[in-house]
């Protein structure tokens, strides 16, 4: 390794610790950024000189005297960051711009195409670049189902049906920006640990109801993965001896206890449920089997909590997704089977932020890894720094990010066709 590598990469650490810093703490000095960052106020006005080159840091005023010349505080600029985020949503792809202030610019909404699942994505991105006012600087893709280490999504049957070509890819090349690909329960235990029910706490574990039922472990305030990224998979566990089958997308828990599988049984029952909110239906039923429904989901959903509370402890469990519309009443009694069932204290909690738990989640996932939005090394040198380092789900843009390419298959051709 040469010298200007070994600086270069200490420069990059050194301007992503900067970044996290400031977005972390707010407004500060340049004596008070040394410090916690651990260096030397004169290594670090490179780092400052490019952050506001680029507008990210502004010059805010100045602080109180300590009795000499008063200090300059600085500030990350959140509205510089414009954050291209995609999620799927009951069958459909929603596009958004928000800033890192939370601010949502634009939002667009397509139908995602389960046989064309990557075409669909290309045609969001256009929708969405063809009414946002500014280009965005970054992008997060919220993936349902297994995310691997290395960005790989398998075990999605939202997404439709498997493609030769990871979704991130296919952003980078077409939007020309930084992207990487998350998780979809991670995100929102990332957006709950930022704002919502497990702001005032380090270690928890979120489950999300819905399609699926997914779950998250955060711990020491980061999301834990596994050696593959699948760590949280908690629709696998088995359910009434039923074990998973080898390659199946779906797991025995979430296969019997999922929003989707709980709208079936209710038809079967006579309820009726709107789509989004047959939990809200069986709840608000006359029928003596419509309550007995909603117990026997409750004890899956509560056996879920239990195995997180046994396996890691984590102190507070966090119920999200439709698990989230229930009552107070019943609420309480799904807190009651969840603390009947474990072996040491556990506070439980349900999500407060809703939809708005993926942006909220998106925001704490650049603030811990900057790199995300920071220029790449070309970039970085004509300003004499270096630029981001790399992780495990980045996908950077291509040099030819030709847009007339088929994804699914990997050829040349016509994206509407």
């Amino acid at each position: 390794m040469t010298q200007s590598t070994t600086n270069g990469a200490q420069g990059r650490m050194r301007l992503q610790r900067v970044v996290s810093a400031l977005l972390e703490h707010g407004t500060m000095s340049r004596t008070e950024l040394a410090e916690l960052t651990g260096s030397s106020q004169s290594a670090m006005t490179g780092s400052i000189r490019l952050l506001m080159s680029l507008g990210h840091v502004i010059e805010t005023g100045r602080g109180r005297s300590t009795g000499g010349r008063r200090r300059t505080l600085l500030e990350f600029d959140r509205r510089s960051v414009l954050l291209m985020l995609l999620s799927v949503d009951s069958g459909y792809l929603v596009a958004r711009q928000v800033d890192l202030a939370g601010t949502v610019h634009v939002q667009v909404r397509r139908r995602l195409d389960p046989d064309q699942p990557l075409t669909s994505v290309l045609n969001a991105i256009d929708a969405l670049q063809g009414v946002a006012e500014s280009p965005s600087t970054c992008a997060v893709i919220s993936l349902p189902g297994v995310v691997s280490a290395d960005g790989d999504v398998s075990l999605a049957p939202a997404l439709g049906r498997p493609t030769a070509r990871r979704i991130q890819d296919v952003i980078a090349e077409s939007s020309g920006l930084h992207t990487i690909g998350e998780n979809d329960v991670n995100l929102l235990a990332l957006g709950e640990a930022r704002s919502g029910a497990a702001r005032d706490v380090r270690d928890f574990g979120l489950i999300f109801v819905g399609d699926g039922i997914g779950g998250a472990l955060v711990l020491e305030g980061r999301v834990h993965r596994g050696v593959s990224g699948s760590a949280g998979e908690i629709g696998f566990l088995p359910w009434n001896g039923a074990l998973t089958g080898g390659g199946s997308a779906v797991g025995p828990l979430e296969a019997q206890w999922s929003v989707s599988a709980l709208r079936t049984r209710a038809e079967e029952i006579g309820v009726e449920a709107d789509e989004a909110h047959v939990v809200e239906a069986l709840e608000t039923s006359d029928a003596p089997e419509a309550g007995a429904l909603l117990d026997a989901a409750m004890d899956a959903w509560a056996y879920a909590g239990v195995v997180l509370t046994c396996v890691i402890n984590p102190g507070r469990i966090v119920f999200a997704g439709d698990a989230a519309r229930l009552s107070r009443a019943a609420r309480a009694a799904l807190a009651a089977k969840v603390r009947a069932g474990s072996p040491s204290p556990i506070e439980i909690c349900f999500a407060e932020l809703g939809e708005n738990a993926i942006v909220s989640g998106a925001i704490a996932h650049l603030q811990n890894d900057p790199w995300i939005f920071l220029p790449d090394d070309d970039e970085t040198r004509s300003r004499r720094e270096l630029g981001p380092s790399g992780a495990p789900t980045q996908t950077s843009p291509a040099s030819d990010h030709d847009h007339a390419t088929n994804p699914e298959a990997g050829t040349h051709a016509d994206p509407e066709a």
